[in-house]
């Protein structure tokens, strides 16, 4: 070490010494050109961050050109069908345009309750008779009845 330089003042045999002082800032890099390394491994993902605000709405762009008109449907009732009581009303189109053809399909109701009883209508008109019918047959005659009294004797008739 003698005859070299040191850098505190505890070396007696220094020639000469210093005291060092703060670091100085860092140079400019260096000229690219040396050989590039081997990529290291690709490390884990990091946790996803935060959603960030929405922005605002942008401008309402310009209206749009009119388009042509097209044809008037023409449209007429296909078949109309009664589905079972519980089923889903059904709506079919059919036919090409602009003449189409509706059918439908709608469920029967279930049947209510009966009614309260109305009060009872006025008495009508009686009604014509009616032709008399064909007679039966005739009886089988019945058991003669006991004699009667016999009367009181008539006037006398004129004699001639």
């Amino acid at each position: 070490m003698f005859g070299e330089s040191c850098n505190n003042n505890a070396h007696p045999r220094c020639r000469f010494c210093y005291v060092q002082g703060p670091t100085g800032p860092t140079g400019p890099t260096g000229p690219a050109g040396g050989p590039t390394g081997s990529t290291g491994p690709t490390g884990p993902t990091g946790p996803t961050g935060a959603t960030g605000i929405t922005g605002p709405t942008g401008p309402t762009g310009s209206t749009g050109a009119t388009g042509m008109t097209g044809a008037t449907p023409n449209l007429t009732i296909g078949t109309v069908t009664t589905g079972a009581p519980g089923s889903t009303a059904t709506a079919s189109i059919t036919g090409t345009a602009p003449n189409f053809v509706l059918s439908l399909s709608i469920p029967q109701g279930p049947t209510g309750p009966t009614g309260v009883s109305g009060p009872t209508g006025a008495t009508g008109m009686t009604g014509p008779t009616g032709p008399t019918g064909v007679s039966g047959p005739t009886g089988v005659t019945g058991v003669t009845g006991p004699t009667g009294p016999t009367g009181p004797t008539g006037p006398t008739g004129a004699s001639d």
